[in-house]
Protein backbone atom coordinates (compact mmCIF):
# COMPACT_ATOMS: atom_id res chain seq x y z
CA UNK A 1 0.00 0.00 0.00
CA UNK A 2 0.62 3.79 -0.74
CA UNK A 3 0.30 6.42 1.45
CA UNK A 4 -0.26 9.83 0.82
CA UNK A 5 0.41 11.88 4.11
CA UNK A 6 -2.62 14.20 4.61
CA UNK A 7 -1.40 17.33 6.66
CA UNK A 8 -3.76 19.82 5.26
CA UNK A 9 -0.69 21.74 3.41
CA UNK A 10 -1.40 21.18 -0.38
CA UNK A 11 -3.00 19.47 -3.94
CA UNK A 12 -3.34 15.63 -2.61
CA UNK A 13 -5.88 14.82 -5.49
CA UNK A 14 -2.85 15.94 -8.04
CA UNK A 15 -0.76 13.35 -6.20
CA UNK A 16 -3.21 10.61 -6.18
CA UNK A 17 -4.08 10.64 -10.02
CA UNK A 18 -0.61 10.52 -11.02
CA UNK A 19 -0.25 7.49 -9.25
CA UNK A 20 -3.19 6.18 -10.57
CA UNK A 21 -1.96 6.99 -14.07
CA UNK A 22 1.22 4.13 -12.88
CA UNK A 23 -1.52 1.87 -11.98
CA UNK A 24 -1.05 2.36 -8.23
CA UNK A 25 -4.28 3.18 -5.78
CA UNK A 26 -2.56 5.59 -3.27
CA UNK A 27 -4.33 6.21 -0.17
CA UNK A 28 -4.79 9.92 0.94
CA UNK A 29 -4.38 9.50 5.02
CA UNK A 30 -3.49 11.43 8.46
CA UNK A 31 -4.01 8.22 9.96
CA UNK A 32 -0.64 7.34 11.93
CA UNK A 33 -1.78 3.64 12.21
CA UNK A 34 -2.52 3.71 8.41
CA UNK A 35 0.43 5.49 7.45
CA UNK A 36 3.01 3.25 9.91
CA UNK A 37 1.20 0.05 7.73
CA UNK A 38 2.10 1.03 4.14
CA UNK A 39 4.86 -0.56 2.53
CA UNK A 40 5.75 3.17 0.47
CA UNK A 41 4.65 6.58 1.79
CA UNK A 42 4.53 10.03 -0.28
CA UNK A 43 5.10 13.47 1.60
CA UNK A 44 3.51 16.13 -0.59
CA UNK A 45 3.10 19.87 0.69
CA UNK A 46 2.42 23.79 -0.97
CA UNK A 47 2.30 25.92 0.93
CA UNK A 48 4.26 27.65 4.11
CA UNK A 49 6.64 25.79 6.70
CA UNK A 50 5.55 27.01 9.90
CA UNK A 51 1.36 26.47 9.21
CA UNK A 52 2.72 22.35 7.50
CA UNK A 53 4.92 21.93 11.27
CA UNK A 54 1.87 23.62 12.86
CA UNK A 55 -0.57 20.73 10.95
CA UNK A 56 1.78 17.97 11.78
CA UNK A 57 2.11 18.24 15.26
CA UNK A 58 -1.48 19.25 16.09
CA UNK A 59 -2.02 15.81 13.97
CA UNK A 60 0.33 14.02 16.16
CA UNK A 61 2.31 12.82 12.59
CA UNK A 62 5.64 14.39 13.76
CA UNK A 63 7.17 11.18 14.71
CA UNK A 64 5.31 9.29 12.39
CA UNK A 65 7.02 10.88 9.52
CA UNK A 66 10.38 10.59 10.99
CA UNK A 67 9.84 6.78 11.07
CA UNK A 68 8.65 6.35 7.66
CA UNK A 69 11.38 8.58 6.31
CA UNK A 70 13.87 6.20 7.87
CA UNK A 71 12.06 2.92 7.72
CA UNK A 72 10.79 2.44 4.34
CA UNK A 73 10.41 3.88 0.92
CA UNK A 74 9.72 7.64 1.35
CA UNK A 75 8.92 10.07 -1.27
CA UNK A 76 9.10 14.28 -0.26
CA UNK A 77 7.54 16.66 -2.87
CA UNK A 78 8.52 20.47 -2.64
CA UNK A 79 7.16 21.09 0.88
CA UNK A 80 7.34 18.03 2.01
CA UNK A 81 10.84 18.00 0.95
CA UNK A 82 11.94 21.27 2.37
CA UNK A 83 10.10 20.71 6.17
CA UNK A 84 12.67 17.52 5.73
CA UNK A 85 15.21 19.69 6.47
CA UNK A 86 16.67 21.09 9.79
CA UNK A 87 15.43 24.78 9.67
CA UNK A 88 13.07 26.97 7.05
CA UNK A 89 13.44 30.96 7.10
CA UNK A 90 10.18 31.28 5.95
CA UNK A 91 7.77 32.83 8.24
CA UNK A 92 10.50 34.51 10.68
CA UNK A 93 12.39 30.96 10.61
CA UNK A 94 11.26 27.60 11.91
CA UNK A 95 12.76 24.53 12.68
CA UNK A 96 11.42 21.61 10.96
CA UNK A 97 11.64 18.13 10.84
CA UNK A 98 16.09 17.48 11.02
CA UNK A 99 15.61 14.63 9.07
CA UNK A 100 17.95 16.15 6.75
CA UNK A 101 21.09 18.30 7.02
CA UNK A 102 20.58 21.40 5.58
CA UNK A 103 18.16 24.49 5.65
CA UNK A 104 16.30 26.24 3.92
CA UNK A 105 16.15 29.62 2.21
CA UNK A 106 14.55 32.77 0.63
CA UNK A 107 15.55 33.17 -3.15
CA UNK A 108 17.60 36.75 -3.44
CA UNK A 109 16.16 39.75 -5.30
CA UNK A 110 17.91 39.62 -8.66
CA UNK A 111 16.90 41.69 -11.25
CA UNK A 112 14.94 39.58 -14.12
CA UNK A 113 13.74 36.54 -11.66
CA UNK A 114 10.51 36.98 -10.10
CA UNK A 115 9.69 35.06 -7.02
CA UNK A 116 8.43 32.42 -6.74
CA UNK A 117 9.72 30.30 -9.26
CA UNK A 118 6.88 29.50 -11.64
CA UNK A 119 8.30 27.04 -14.50
CA UNK A 120 9.74 24.24 -16.42
CA UNK A 121 13.41 24.35 -15.01
CA UNK A 122 16.50 22.43 -16.28
CA UNK A 123 18.02 19.70 -13.57
CA UNK A 124 21.69 18.40 -13.66
CA UNK A 125 23.15 15.44 -11.85
CA UNK A 126 25.18 16.65 -9.08
CA UNK A 127 28.08 14.48 -9.54
CA UNK A 128 30.24 14.53 -12.71
CA UNK A 129 30.42 10.67 -12.76
CA UNK A 130 26.96 10.17 -13.35
CA UNK A 131 25.06 8.14 -16.20
CA UNK A 132 23.71 11.55 -17.46
CA UNK A 133 25.21 15.60 -17.51
CA UNK A 134 21.03 16.43 -17.82
CA UNK A 135 18.70 14.66 -15.54
CA UNK A 136 15.37 16.63 -17.50
CA UNK A 137 12.66 19.62 -17.19
CA UNK A 138 10.70 19.41 -14.09
CA UNK A 139 7.96 21.92 -12.98
CA UNK A 140 8.98 23.92 -10.10
CA UNK A 141 6.80 26.30 -8.05
CA UNK A 142 8.65 27.80 -4.93
CA UNK A 143 9.98 31.25 -3.24
CA UNK A 144 12.08 28.83 -0.93
CA UNK A 145 14.98 26.65 -1.30
CA UNK A 146 17.06 23.72 0.34
CA UNK A 147 20.64 24.55 -0.33
CA UNK A 148 22.58 21.99 -1.81
CA UNK A 149 23.77 19.42 0.76
CA UNK A 150 25.92 15.82 0.82
CA UNK A 151 22.73 14.35 0.34
CA UNK A 152 21.59 16.44 -2.68
CA UNK A 153 21.56 14.15 -6.24
CA UNK A 154 20.33 16.66 -8.31
CA UNK A 155 20.51 20.88 -8.63
CA UNK A 156 18.39 23.25 -10.68
CA UNK A 157 19.19 27.12 -11.20
CA UNK A 158 17.40 29.79 -10.66
CA UNK A 159 17.88 34.02 -9.54
CA UNK A 160 21.72 33.10 -9.37
CA UNK A 161 21.68 30.62 -6.89
CA UNK A 162 22.20 27.04 -7.10
CA UNK A 163 20.10 24.98 -5.29
CA UNK A 164 18.79 20.91 -4.11
CA UNK A 165 16.28 19.93 -6.66
CA UNK A 166 16.27 16.43 -5.49
CA UNK A 167 17.64 14.77 -2.79
CA UNK A 168 18.83 11.15 -2.95
CA UNK A 169 19.72 9.26 0.87
CA UNK A 170 19.16 5.26 0.91
CA UNK A 171 15.18 4.73 0.22
CA UNK A 172 14.35 8.44 1.07
CA UNK A 173 13.79 10.57 -2.17
CA UNK A 174 12.28 14.14 -2.27
CA UNK A 175 12.50 16.48 -4.54
CA UNK A 176 11.59 20.36 -4.71
CA UNK A 177 9.91 20.20 -8.03
CA UNK A 178 6.38 18.50 -9.06
CA UNK A 179 7.02 15.01 -10.54
CA UNK A 180 3.19 14.72 -10.43
CA UNK A 181 2.63 17.71 -12.95
CA UNK A 182 5.85 17.25 -14.91
CA UNK A 183 4.91 15.26 -17.51
CA UNK A 184 6.02 12.53 -18.57
CA UNK A 185 9.37 12.43 -17.00
CA UNK A 186 7.56 13.50 -13.68
CA UNK A 187 5.81 10.10 -14.14
CA UNK A 188 8.90 8.44 -15.13
CA UNK A 189 10.59 9.41 -11.80
CA UNK A 190 7.55 8.30 -9.65
CA UNK A 191 7.70 4.80 -11.49
CA UNK A 192 11.59 4.32 -10.88
CA UNK A 193 10.59 5.26 -6.91
CA UNK A 194 7.99 2.78 -6.60
CA UNK A 195 10.21 -0.16 -8.47
CA UNK A 196 13.13 0.66 -5.91
CA UNK A 197 15.30 1.53 -9.06
CA UNK A 198 17.53 4.04 -10.49
CA UNK A 199 16.38 6.99 -11.80
CA UNK A 200 15.25 6.41 -14.94
CA UNK A 201 15.08 10.27 -16.59
CA UNK A 202 15.34 10.24 -20.33
CA UNK A 203 17.91 12.32 -21.60
CA UNK A 204 16.66 15.72 -23.14
CA UNK A 205 18.15 18.20 -25.44
CA UNK A 206 18.03 21.17 -23.31
CA UNK A 207 17.81 24.74 -25.10
CA UNK A 208 18.66 26.39 -21.39
CA UNK A 209 19.92 25.88 -17.96
CA UNK A 210 17.62 28.66 -16.51
CA UNK A 211 13.67 28.84 -16.22
CA UNK A 212 11.87 28.45 -19.32
CA UNK A 213 9.50 31.03 -20.57
CA UNK A 214 5.78 29.13 -20.57
CA UNK A 215 3.32 28.58 -23.29
CA UNK A 216 -0.23 28.15 -21.67
CA UNK A 217 -3.42 27.45 -23.59
CA UNK A 218 -6.47 29.72 -22.13
CA UNK A 219 -9.89 27.99 -22.44
CA UNK A 220 -12.81 29.92 -22.06
CA UNK A 221 -15.38 28.01 -20.62
CA UNK A 222 -19.59 28.56 -21.05
CA UNK A 223 -21.62 26.02 -20.73
CA UNK A 224 -19.70 22.93 -20.23
CA UNK A 225 -18.47 23.98 -24.02
CA UNK A 226 -14.74 25.96 -24.94
CA UNK A 227 -15.74 29.29 -26.71
CA UNK A 228 -13.87 31.84 -27.69
CA UNK A 229 -14.66 35.53 -29.02
CA UNK A 230 -13.27 39.19 -29.74
CA UNK A 231 -13.23 41.11 -26.95
CA UNK A 232 -15.55 38.98 -25.08
CA UNK A 233 -18.51 39.33 -27.62
CA UNK A 234 -19.55 36.89 -30.45
CA UNK A 235 -18.37 33.79 -28.71
CA UNK A 236 -18.45 30.29 -31.01
CA UNK A 237 -18.31 27.04 -29.74
CA UNK A 238 -14.78 25.43 -30.00
CA UNK A 239 -15.30 21.33 -28.23
CA UNK A 240 -14.85 19.72 -25.12
CA UNK A 241 -12.84 21.48 -22.45
CA UNK A 242 -11.30 18.06 -21.48
CA UNK A 243 -10.37 16.79 -24.80
CA UNK A 244 -8.46 20.06 -26.04
CA UNK A 245 -7.09 19.84 -22.65
CA UNK A 246 -5.53 16.61 -23.41
CA UNK A 247 -4.87 17.33 -26.81
CA UNK A 248 -2.47 20.70 -25.54
CA UNK A 249 -0.77 18.70 -22.71
CA UNK A 250 0.24 16.22 -25.13
CA UNK A 251 1.05 18.43 -27.49
CA UNK A 252 3.75 20.79 -25.12
CA UNK A 253 1.21 23.07 -23.32
CA UNK A 254 3.54 24.16 -20.04
CA UNK A 255 0.31 24.78 -18.21
CA UNK A 256 -3.48 25.58 -18.79
CA UNK A 257 -5.74 27.83 -17.59
CA UNK A 258 -9.61 27.21 -17.38
CA UNK A 259 -12.48 30.40 -17.29
CA UNK A 260 -15.54 29.88 -16.51
CA UNK A 261 -16.57 33.29 -18.14
CA UNK A 262 -19.97 33.48 -17.03
CA UNK A 263 -19.78 32.48 -13.72
CA UNK A 264 -19.00 35.72 -12.63
CA UNK A 265 -21.75 37.68 -13.81
CA UNK A 266 -24.48 35.08 -13.55
CA UNK A 267 -22.97 34.74 -9.70
CA UNK A 268 -22.92 31.20 -10.18
CA UNK A 269 -19.91 28.60 -8.90
CA UNK A 270 -17.57 27.62 -10.59
CA UNK A 271 -18.14 23.82 -12.67
CA UNK A 272 -16.08 21.61 -10.27
CA UNK A 273 -17.23 18.45 -12.35
CA UNK A 274 -14.92 19.81 -15.32
CA UNK A 275 -12.29 20.76 -12.30
CA UNK A 276 -12.09 17.27 -12.01
CA UNK A 277 -12.29 15.75 -15.15
CA UNK A 278 -9.53 17.52 -16.54
CA UNK A 279 -7.34 16.70 -13.33
CA UNK A 280 -7.96 13.02 -13.90
CA UNK A 281 -7.00 13.40 -18.02
CA UNK A 282 -3.34 15.49 -17.68
CA UNK A 283 -0.50 15.75 -15.67
CA UNK A 284 0.41 19.40 -16.04
CA UNK A 285 -0.76 22.18 -14.27
CA UNK A 286 -3.75 23.87 -14.65
CA UNK A 287 -5.83 27.37 -13.24
CA UNK A 288 -9.05 28.11 -12.39
CA UNK A 289 -10.91 30.98 -12.77
CA UNK A 290 -14.37 32.32 -12.81
CA UNK A 291 -17.43 31.60 -10.34
CA UNK A 292 -14.83 32.32 -7.13
CA UNK A 293 -16.43 33.77 -4.72
CA UNK A 294 -15.12 32.85 -0.85
CA UNK A 295 -12.30 30.27 0.60
CA UNK A 296 -14.48 27.82 0.36
CA UNK A 297 -15.08 27.90 -3.67
CA UNK A 298 -11.11 28.26 -3.38
CA UNK A 299 -10.57 25.01 -1.42
CA UNK A 300 -12.82 23.32 -3.63
CA UNK A 301 -11.02 23.87 -6.64
CA UNK A 302 -7.92 22.81 -5.37
CA UNK A 303 -8.89 20.01 -3.44
CA UNK A 304 -10.51 19.21 -7.41
CA UNK A 305 -6.81 19.25 -8.86
CA UNK A 306 -5.98 22.58 -10.22
CA UNK A 307 -2.86 23.58 -8.71
CA UNK A 308 -3.87 27.58 -9.15
CA UNK A 309 -7.03 29.78 -8.35
CA UNK A 310 -7.61 32.74 -10.84
CA UNK A 311 -9.60 35.76 -8.78
CA UNK A 312 -10.71 38.91 -10.80
CA UNK A 313 -13.70 40.67 -9.87
CA UNK A 314 -14.07 38.83 -6.48
CA UNK A 315 -10.39 40.80 -5.52
CA UNK A 316 -11.32 43.94 -7.07
CA UNK A 317 -14.10 43.75 -4.40
CA UNK A 318 -12.94 42.23 -1.65
CA UNK A 319 -8.72 42.36 -1.70
CA UNK A 320 -8.18 40.26 1.45
CA UNK A 321 -9.37 38.19 -0.64
CA UNK A 322 -6.01 37.71 -1.86
CA UNK A 323 -4.13 37.62 1.38
CA UNK A 324 -6.60 35.15 3.02
CA UNK A 325 -5.73 32.73 0.10
CA UNK A 326 -2.43 33.04 -0.20
CA UNK A 327 -2.41 32.52 3.53
CA UNK A 328 -4.87 29.56 3.08
CA UNK A 329 -2.60 27.80 0.27
CA UNK A 330 0.06 29.30 -0.24
CA UNK A 331 1.34 32.52 -2.47
CA UNK A 332 1.94 30.01 -5.19
CA UNK A 333 -1.70 28.90 -5.12
CA UNK A 334 -2.92 32.36 -5.92
CA UNK A 335 -3.36 34.26 -9.42
CA UNK A 336 -4.95 37.74 -9.70
CA UNK A 337 -6.26 38.17 -12.93
CA UNK A 338 -6.65 41.67 -14.75
CA UNK A 339 -8.65 42.92 -17.38
CA UNK A 340 -6.85 46.35 -18.27
CA UNK A 341 -8.42 48.73 -20.78
CA UNK A 342 -6.72 51.74 -22.33
CA UNK A 343 -8.23 54.89 -20.56
CA UNK A 344 -8.17 58.58 -19.94
CA UNK A 345 -9.98 58.19 -16.66
CA UNK A 346 -7.61 60.67 -13.92
CA UNK A 347 -7.58 58.30 -11.50
CA UNK A 348 -5.38 55.77 -13.31
CA UNK A 349 -2.30 57.95 -14.25
CA UNK A 350 -0.69 54.41 -15.86
CA UNK A 351 -3.43 54.97 -18.75
CA UNK A 352 -4.68 51.92 -18.12
CA UNK A 353 -7.90 51.32 -15.91
CA UNK A 354 -9.09 47.79 -14.43
CA UNK A 355 -12.25 46.45 -15.53
CA UNK A 356 -14.58 43.66 -14.19
CA UNK A 357 -17.26 40.74 -14.75
CA UNK A 358 -16.02 40.26 -18.15
CA UNK A 359 -15.60 43.88 -19.18
CA UNK A 360 -18.67 44.65 -18.20
CA UNK A 361 -17.75 47.20 -15.34
CA UNK A 362 -15.03 49.79 -15.15
CA UNK A 363 -13.73 50.32 -11.59
CA UNK A 364 -11.62 53.70 -12.12
CA UNK A 365 -8.43 51.33 -10.56
CA UNK A 366 -5.22 52.13 -12.01
CA UNK A 367 -4.04 49.04 -13.17
CA UNK A 368 -0.46 49.43 -12.46
CA UNK A 369 -1.13 50.05 -8.61
CA UNK A 370 -3.48 47.45 -8.32
CA UNK A 371 -0.79 44.72 -9.67
CA UNK A 372 1.37 46.60 -7.03
CA UNK A 373 -1.03 46.16 -4.04
CA UNK A 374 -2.23 42.58 -5.29
CA UNK A 375 1.33 41.64 -5.08
CA UNK A 376 1.70 43.38 -1.47
CA UNK A 377 -1.11 41.05 -0.69
CA UNK A 378 0.28 38.01 -1.55
CA UNK A 379 -0.71 37.18 -5.36
CA UNK A 380 1.91 35.31 -6.25
CA UNK A 381 1.42 35.68 -10.28
CA UNK A 382 -0.49 38.35 -12.06
CA UNK A 383 -2.31 37.50 -15.47
CA UNK A 384 -2.61 40.68 -17.43
CA UNK A 385 -5.67 40.17 -20.22
CA UNK A 386 -5.55 43.41 -22.14
CA UNK A 387 -9.38 44.09 -22.66
CA UNK A 388 -7.81 46.06 -26.26
CA UNK A 389 -6.03 43.02 -27.42
CA UNK A 390 -7.66 40.10 -26.77
CA UNK A 391 -8.76 37.83 -29.65
CA UNK A 392 -7.81 40.54 -31.97
CA UNK A 393 -5.14 38.53 -33.23
CA UNK A 394 -2.74 40.92 -34.51
CA UNK A 395 -0.29 40.94 -31.23
CA UNK A 396 -0.21 41.41 -27.32
CA UNK A 397 -0.46 44.69 -25.60
CA UNK A 398 2.67 45.60 -24.75
CA UNK A 399 3.05 48.83 -23.03
CA UNK A 400 0.73 47.62 -19.81
CA UNK A 401 2.27 43.63 -20.03
CA UNK A 402 5.70 45.79 -19.43
CA UNK A 403 4.45 48.40 -16.97
CA UNK A 404 3.79 45.95 -14.72
CA UNK A 405 5.99 43.40 -15.18
CA UNK A 406 8.04 45.88 -14.09
CA UNK A 407 6.25 46.78 -11.17
CA UNK A 408 6.35 43.99 -9.38
CA UNK A 409 8.43 41.15 -8.49
CA UNK A 410 5.94 38.32 -8.84
CA UNK A 411 5.40 36.26 -12.61
CA UNK A 412 3.59 38.43 -14.89
CA UNK A 413 1.47 36.56 -17.83
CA UNK A 414 0.56 38.24 -20.75
CA UNK A 415 -2.73 37.59 -22.19
CA UNK A 416 -4.95 38.77 -25.31
CA UNK A 417 -3.60 39.34 -28.43
CA UNK A 418 -1.79 36.48 -29.73
CA UNK A 419 -1.97 35.71 -33.49
CA UNK A 420 1.61 34.26 -34.69
CA UNK A 421 4.78 32.75 -33.19
CA UNK A 422 6.31 36.59 -33.44
CA UNK A 423 3.84 37.64 -31.18
CA UNK A 424 5.39 35.42 -28.25
CA UNK A 425 9.11 36.54 -28.65
CA UNK A 426 8.02 40.26 -28.90
CA UNK A 427 6.19 39.94 -25.44
CA UNK A 428 8.81 38.30 -23.73
CA UNK A 429 12.13 39.93 -24.82
CA UNK A 430 9.96 43.69 -24.84
CA UNK A 431 7.95 43.68 -22.00
CA UNK A 432 9.90 41.17 -19.96
CA UNK A 433 6.84 38.66 -19.67
CA UNK A 434 7.31 35.34 -17.95
CA UNK A 435 4.36 33.74 -19.88
CA UNK A 436 1.96 34.31 -22.61
CA UNK A 437 -1.46 32.77 -23.15
CA UNK A 438 -2.35 31.47 -26.41
CA UNK A 439 -6.41 31.09 -27.68
CA UNK A 440 -7.69 31.31 -31.26
CA UNK A 441 -4.53 30.55 -32.99
CA UNK A 442 -3.99 27.29 -31.59
CA UNK A 443 -8.09 26.60 -30.96
CA UNK A 444 -8.16 27.22 -35.12
CA UNK A 445 -5.33 25.01 -35.87
CA UNK A 446 -3.32 27.83 -37.82
CA UNK A 447 -0.19 26.95 -35.14
CA UNK A 448 0.25 24.28 -32.84
CA UNK A 449 2.03 24.80 -29.78
CA UNK A 450 5.39 22.82 -31.40
CA UNK A 451 5.31 25.60 -34.12
CA UNK A 452 5.37 28.55 -31.83
CA UNK A 453 8.26 26.76 -29.41
CA UNK A 454 10.40 26.05 -32.86
CA UNK A 455 9.73 29.65 -33.27
CA UNK A 456 10.92 30.65 -29.87
CA UNK A 457 13.70 28.36 -29.43
CA UNK A 458 15.35 30.29 -32.97
CA UNK A 459 14.72 33.06 -31.76
CA UNK A 460 16.49 32.17 -28.08
CA UNK A 461 13.50 32.42 -26.11
CA UNK A 462 14.57 30.01 -23.36
CA UNK A 463 12.20 27.18 -24.17
CA UNK A 464 10.74 23.46 -23.13
CA UNK A 465 10.88 21.78 -26.26
CA UNK A 466 11.17 18.02 -24.62
CA UNK A 467 7.57 16.78 -23.60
Amino acid sequence: MTAIIDYKAGNLTSVKLAFAALGVEAVVTSDPAVIRKADRVVFPGVGAAKSAMDNLTSLGLVEVVREAAATKPFLGICLGMQILFEHSEEDGGVDTLGILSGRVVRFPDVSGCKVPEIGWNATQMKNEECRMANAGEFYFVHSYYAEVTDDTFLTSNYAGVTFTAMVKKGSLWACQFHPEKSGKVGLALLKSWLEGGELQSPRVSLQTSTLTRRVIPCLDVRGGRVTKGVKFKNNIDLGDPVEMAVKYSDGGADELVFYDITASAERRPIDIGMVESVAKAIRIPFAVGGGISCIADMERVILAGAEKVSVNSLAVKNPQIIADGAKAFGAQCIVLGMDPVKSSNPKCPSGYEITTRGFREFTGMDAVEWAKRAADLGAGEIVVNSVDADGTRAGFELDITRLISEAVNVPVVASGGAGKPEHLVTVFNESHADAAIVAGMIHTGDYTIEQIKRVMAEMKVPTRLSW
